[in-house]
């Protein structure tokens, strides 16, 4: 046999016994199994990465997200999530052996100090910080909120916050191992800023139209003073000297506060309102006769344009609606007489008008 085609055989031999030697003994290890902290690096690989089959060595780390050098045998990775990574080494033969390792996240970094919120001032309103699916405080995790004003608690992994104004809470989780660090901001909506007229004089048994603006809708008290007590503008007839309390609410939600004095100069006089608007709005529903109250014994008599008696009350209370009998009378100059039941008698007109 010639001497180059035996140099050959012998080659092919060679290269055969080295992949069959190789596949049998070469050893892949991707490294041991560790937790870590979110954002640690971490080497990856063991020591070595391969051994046995027939040096040098070709190295294929998944996935590389993070990875410094996929193909370095022993390479560094930034981990923010439990991630398996895998590596593929071949060898000068072609052989090609697999492994794998599991990189645990500490899931300390699942905690969070929740969702931004808004509230109202005063202290009508709180929020809720953190989130359900944080572990409780325990002697194996350790929470600290700062600022702590405004919190219901400072340890909790969920406490409430009542600030006085808009305020950015930073949340540190700790395990012992790992800790975690998340912000969660509370915004304080501004009141509605009202404005009102205070005071406002007027003489016993007459009415004063009370005035606010700024807000979208409103509530007065004490309410057994007054006319439409959901009105920007109320009618109000206290028989002595009363502060009204407004509360205003905003586009917003949020609400104020403010107050109207009104004060009453005490007076013995009948005050007759000449018209009224009996449309069941609440604002001047029925005929008011201020201070009649101080006359308990009159007599009332009110009368249509042709003299036909429509309505009579002894000790009348401000309570006709336009109305007889039940049937409502048309728009028309109604025409009064009282008694007050002490010698004196008053007479006038009275207009009806149905407002749409």
């Amino acid at each position: 046999m010639p001497l180059l085609k035996r140099k050959t055989l012998f080659f092919i031999f060679t290269l055969l016994l080295a992949a069959s030697i190789g596949k049998a003994g070469m050893v892949v290890n991707a490294g041991s199994a560790k937790t870590v902290c979110a954002g640690d690096s971490v080497t990856l690989g063991g020591n070595p990465t391969a051994s046995g089959g027939t040096a040098p060595y070709t190295y294929t780390w998944t996935p590389v997200a993070g990875m410094n050098n996929p193909a370095d045998s022993n390479p560094r990775v930034k981990v923010i999530a439990t991630t398996w990574y895998y590596v593929a080494v071949t060898d000068f033969t072609g052989n090609r052996v697999t492994d794998s390792v599991k990189i645990t996240v500490d899931p300390i970094n699942q905690v969070t100090a929740g969702n931004s919120a808004s509230i109202c001032p005063f202290g009508l309103d709180t929020a809720f910080l953190g989130a359900s699916t944080n572990p409780p405080a325990s002697g194996a995790i350790h929470y600290t909120w700062t600022p702590p004003a405004g919190l219901s608690c400072s340890t909790c992994s969920q406490p409430y916050a009542l600030p006085s104004a808009t305020t950015t809470y930073t949340m540190v989780a700790n395990d012992g191992a790992c800790s975690d660090t998340s912000y969660v901001t509370v915004t304080v909506l501004p009141p509605p800023t009202l404005t009102v007229i205070s005071p406002v004089i007027i003489k016993e048994g007459q009415t004063a139209i009370l005035s606010v603006s700024g807000g979208v809708s409103y509530t007065w008290s004490p309410t057994g003073t007054l006319y439409n007590q959901n009105s920007a503008n109320p009618e109000a007839y206290p028989s002595s000297t009363t502060t009204y309390i407004v509360v205003g609410t905003g586009a917003n939600g949020c609400i104020n506060f403010d107050s109207v004095l009104v004060e009453v100069i005490p007076d013995s006089n009948l005050v007759f309102y000449n018209t009224i608007t009996p449309n069941h709005d609440g604002i001047n529903d029925t005929w008011f006769i201020g201070n009649l109250n101080l006359y308990p014994n009159n007599d009332v008599y009110i009368y249509n344009r042709y003299g036909k008696q429509v309505y009579y009350a002894h000790g009348y209370l401000n309570q006709w609606d336009a109305s007889n009998l039940g049937d409502e009378m048309p728009d028309a100059t109604y025409y009064y007489v009282v008694y007050t039941g002490t010698g004196k008698s008053y007479n006038g007109s009275i207009t009806v008008i149905r407002k749409p």
